[in-house]
């Protein structure tokens, strides 16, 4: 079975109604994929709304700011999960991002050489406006 990762950045999208939309658009289906849903991001700073909306879609919270005077390392925190995360796929597996930053278009340069399918999502656009890349 093709495993499919979404990483996604809330300090880019943490309006509630902004999550809700764009997760029923990913078309997440779990039972033709392994999927793991991780929403990154400093979580002293988000709102309890986002949160929930996040868990409601069965997203795991992952704290990005790890020691006290940090502010932020949610984009490091990323791509950090999503090299992990690509040290272990193999051909016809799936990442999805959601991110405005483009930064971000690197890892799809790394998925394509594997052949694992990428895709950079934007709560501004809809998925199927979305960057993807394939080997």
């Amino acid at each position: 079975m093709p495993q499919h990762v979404i990483l996604f950045d809330v300090e880019n999208t943490s309006r509630a109604q902004q999550i809700d939309r764009l997760v029923r658009n990913l078309g997440i289906d779990r039972a033709a994929h392994g999927t793991q849903f991780l929403a990154i991001g400093n979580w002293r700073v988000i709102s309890d709304g986002t949160a929930r909306a996040l868990s409601r879609h069965g997203a795991e919270l992952v704290h990005s700011a790890p020691v006290g005077g940090v502010k932020d390392w949610s984009d490091l925190r990323i791509a950090v999960a999503a090299g992990v995360w690509l040290s272990s796929a193999r051909p016809g597996d799936r990442i999805d991002i959601v991110s405005d930053d483009r930064a971000f278009d690197a890892v799809g340069d790394v998925a394509a050489s594997m052949g694992v399918t990428f895709r950079r999502l934007s709560h501004r656009r809809p998925p199927s406006e979305a960057n993807e890349k394939e080997s």
